[in-house]
């Protein structure tokens, strides 16, 4: 009973979390700099763009954020 209810939390772990909806995001830093002193990063694998403060860099995909 205990190895079935095991099996039924790694199960519905999986199907929240999605792995297979994540990528595995490769942020490249754009040598430009923004006019309020932001720094534009672009992902190499979806193309994704965000603008962070110098000194900061993305740490999550932003595939599906428009």
């Amino acid at each position: 009973m205990i190895l079935v209810l095991g099996v039924l939390i790694v199960v519905a772990m999986i199907l929240v979390l999605q792995p297979w909806k994540r990528r595995d995001c490769r942020w490249r830093q754009d040598a430009r700099r923004l006019a309020d002193g932001r720094v534009l990063f672009t992902c190499v694998a979806c193309g994704a763009e965000t603008a962070l403060p110098k000194g900061r860099e993305p740490r999550h995909c932003l595939a599906g954020e428009k």
